[in-house]
């Protein structure tokens, strides 16, 4: 899928179909070596962050760009990464990462990710920047998620938060239709580039 043709003849559902096939269709070594060539992008981000800012970044799991990238960064920086706990029909609270992953107690949720088991969470408004997962996103910032509404309910609730999407450079298309309660990102990461959209 090409930007010229990208989602014009495909409803929010077939685009999220064709994306979710197109990501799974990749080798892991192909998406850890764009996870690589993604994370270079993120040393743009220190400018934009305050000493010691807490960083919320998902676990990848269904062919999403991989984000073991992020956590090392997290560290190497002295920022504080923090993985996201779903309930139904509100916001994201968010857990620390506890050194690295691989350390941190997770469970499997009930969607089939993996989130933190952790009493000790934070809500979106104490993060400083959110890096997200998505479907698809337009140079205008509008994501396309898996459905539920997670993160723009999240969106919608932090103020100063920097929302970033990470994503493979194919899950940039030139727009997508815009509800009202979508919540647009400020910046895009992908394995080719950063794009600053605000």
């Amino acid at each position: 899928m090409t930007k010229t043709d990208c989602h014009a003849d495909f409803s929010p559902m077939d685009l999220r179909k064709r994306m979710r096939t197109q990501r799974r269709s990749l080798s892991q070594a192909k998406r850890y070596q764009s996870a690589f060539l993604a994370a270079r992008f993120l040393y743009q981000l220190i400018p934009l962050l305050p000493k010691n800012a807490n960083i919320g970044v998902y676990l990848d799991g269904f062919g999403e760009l991989p984000t073991f990238a992020i956590a090392k960064f997290c560290q190497k920086l002295g920022y504080q990464a923090y993985l996201p706990i779903t309930t139904p029909n509100k916001p994201l609270k968010f857990a620390p990462i506890m050194g690295s992953i691989s350390k941190t107690p997770l469970k499997k949720h009930r969607l089939g990710m993996y989130e933190p088991v952790s009493r000790l969470t934070l809500s979106a408004n104490h993060m400083d920047a959110i890096i997200c997962p998505l479907v698809a996103v337009d140079l205008e910032g509008v994501r396309l998620g898996m459905g539920g509404g997670y993160y723009d309910r999240t969106f919608a609730k932090t103020k100063n938060c920097l929302k970033i999407a990470w994503c493979y450079e194919f899950q940039v298309v030139d727009q997508l239709p815009k509800q009202p309660w979508d919540m647009s990102v400020d910046l895009i990461i992908t394995d080719q580039r950063l794009i600053r959209l605000k």
